[in-house]
């Protein structure tokens, strides 16, 4: 299944693909009824578009456009939000403009931008994201606070109760103003809309507070009954372990287990929940839900005398989660119940490795040696797999499509793995009797595992079939070398796949995804603005910190967007010199090197980019003092 970001990732390059091939082929129906083009238009380029937007300037076109592309049932790409903005900005009616450029596009300006608004724009804005939530929503956390910040400081909110005017004034918004106002939340007001608030966005410190809340309003947790628990709901993950070993264990049965689970489930998977938790959160939402079913289910006694552990049934494990119960618990299921069960165990995220291990044991027991394991069973194994020796892995026979994807999907496999299931995918068929006959669905499905191939191997993929497949390997996380990286791009340039890095535009770089991370040292360098618009923040990751620091010089970083300079892990920014962290620092943080007068006359956009302005900028990063990269007042 696709997660969200590559849905939309594949969603914007096959746009940005279908109107590269309109362009090509019927230029003249672009130039003249560009609006005509129905859901391609999100694949625009910024050339395109500033041809358009300069050959009638007037607001009444202008807005037509922009109708236009709010009316996109996809997500814009980074790269097209940016244009515009950039495009109209030197327009004198900007100002006017907000409420048409819609959510998605006005939330792509920087913060320093945003901040200027006058009190009756900041409103407009406000009422903005409360109608549509989600482009707040994918926004990173930081910006997400910074914005509430400024917003209500507009708003005047800082002394006094936070009530229920001002919470629900600022609608999906309200979690994330500063704790000092949140802890001041009415009392009376949280009682009443429990289920409301139960749906919201929270960070870890509002959790906390949240915790402190329930206390507040509910008395000691010693003395919670049933009516609390319904009341608190999901909530109750919210209490520190310490708190939780008060609830009265008559209270907390296996009935009431699995509603709490499912209630979490239902949050995560709902339109808020999905966007909300970054991987650790999860993490940590699960370390909780693990410690509540074990400690009311009698997992953490120590007592040998004590009755043993429940065994789950197939559906309970449905309805909480096979990581949550002990090993034990899991290979002591009927064997029914088990091999029921053994997919949803499979692809259980938060197994640990001993879970893994005798999990797997039990596996061996039903179905035998892992090499008379069928293709069924193999499909179903997911995680499990990963337990599997190397010499394992390659007496298995992996004869169809579904068993291959089904290995390829895992990607926490060793090195020595991923090698043994690369000619494991080979040996399997006598169709596939070298590198080069894989074609493209057998590439897609075997993901991860494309990684096991030998860089010598990878030189004799099929550039064609390779090329097909790298819109969804290019999605994955792969753990592929550098060197490997470096061959997989190869391929990529070939005269028969995408040809020339040189000629590759915004939409090669959407569509190869991480790969990018293979350029060479001197293709990388030469970037310009249009293809580092379609770099993904999962691609500058994974790029080698040394390389990192080589190949992006202070003016290229200056490209980047605010999400591909969060995307600069720790090591790559230890690498970098000063000029080139001040660059940086000046896209997560940008300063005032914009003047708007938002009575409708903007100003200073041609200094923005500047030389003059540069230094300038970096003379303030110097000289102002600001301990962290993102500071809080901006």
């Amino acid at each position: 299944m696709f997660r969200p970001a590559v849905e939309e990732t594949i969603e914007s390059q096959h746009a940005k693909a279908i109107f590269k091939v309109v362009l090509d082929t019927k230029p003249e129906l672009i130039k003249q009824d560009f609006l005509s083009l129905g859901t391609v238009g999100q694949g625009v380029s910024c050339k395109v578009l500033q041809e358009h937007l300069r050959a009638d300037s007037s607001p009444s076109s202008v807005r037509r456009i922009l109708a236009f592309l709010r009316q996109q049932p996809g997500p814009l790409h980074t790269s097209l939000k940016k244009c515009v903005i950039e495009e109209l900005y030197q327009f004198e009616f900007f100002s006017e403009l907000l409420r048409d450029l819609g959510a998605e596009i006005a939330l792509s300006m920087p913060v320093s931008t945003i901040k200027k608004f006058p009190t009756d724009m900041m409103g407009t804005l406000r009422e903005m994201i409360i109608e549509h939530p989600l482009p707040f929503q994918k926004l990173d956390r930081t910006k997400q606070e910074l914005l509430v910040d400024k917003m209500v400081q507009r708003m005047g909110m800082y002394t006094g109760v936070f009530t229920e005017q001002e919470f629900r004034s600022l609608g999906i918004m309200a979690p994330y103003v500063v704790d000092e106002i949140f802890i001041q939340l009415d009392r009376s007001f949280f009682v009443d809309n429990l289920e409301f608030l139960q749906g919201l966005c929270y960070s870890r410190s509002k959790m906390d507070i949240v915790a402190r809340i329930l206390q507040d309003v509910f008395g000691p947790v010693s003395s919670w009954n049933q009516t609390t628990l319904s009341q608190v709901d999901r909530f109750l993950f919210f209490l520190p372990d310490d708190k939780l070993q008060e609830i009265s264990l008559a209270l907390m049965t296996v009935g009431r287990i699995e509603k709490l689970f499912m209630s979490q489930r239902r949050w995560e998977r709902g339109d808020v929940g999905i966007h909300c938790l970054d991987e650790d959160e999860r993490k940590r939402f699960f370390e909780k839900q693990q410690f509540v079913l074990q400690f009311f289910l009698g997992f953490l006694k120590i007592n040998l005398m004590s009755s043993a552990p429940m065994v789950p049934t197939c559906e309970i494990l449905h309805t909480t989660a096979p990581s949550a119960w002990t090993s034990s618990s899991l290979t002591s299921m009927s064997t029914s119940a088990f091999s029921n069960c053994l997919e949803l165990i499979g692809q259980d995220p938060f197994l640990a490795s001993y879970q893994r291990s005798q999990v797997l044991k039990r596996v061996k027991q039903i179905y035998g040696p892992v090499s008379t394991f069928s293709q069924s069973v193999i499909s179903q194994l997911g995680g499990i797999a990963v337990e599997l020796l190397p010499e394992e892995l390659s007496s298995l026979r992996l004869t169809e499509r579904r068993s291959i994807a089904a290995l390829g999907a895992v990607s926490t496999w060793s090195n020595r793995q991923l090698s043994a299931l690369f000619t494991t995918v080979l040996n399997s068929t006598k169709r596939l009797q070298s590198p080069s006959q894989l074609d493209s669905s057998t590439l897609v499905a075997m993901g991860h595992i494309v990684c096991g191939a030998k860089t010598t191997e990878m030189k004799f993929f099929n550039a064609v079939e390779f090329s097909k497949a790298v819109l969804w390997l290019g999605q994955l996380r792969l753990s592929c070398s550098e060197e490997q990286l470096l061959a997989l791009v190869g391929l990529l340039a070939h005269s028969l796949a995408f040809g020339p890095i040189s000629s590759w535009g915004t939409d090669v770089f959407i569509e190869i995804g991480v790969l990018a991370a293979g350029l060479p040292d001197m293709a990388m360098s030469a970037l310009v603005k249009e293809q580092i618009e379609g770099l993904l923040p999962a691609a500058i990751e994974l790029i080698p910190p040394d390389k990192f620091a080589v190949v992006f010089d202070q003016r290229m970083i200056s490209m980047f967007s605010y999400e591909q300079a969060a995307a600069v892990t720790d090591a790559q920014l230890a690498a970098l010199s000063d000029l080139q962290r001040k660059a940086l620092a000046m896209v997560l943080t940008p300063w005032e090197d914009r003047h708007v007068d938002f009575r409708g006359k903007s100003q200073g956009l041609a200094l923005s980019h500047s030389p003059l302005c540069l230094i300038l900028g970096l003379l303030m990063l110097l000289v102002l003092p600001c301990p962290d990269l993102i500071c809080p007042g901006t």
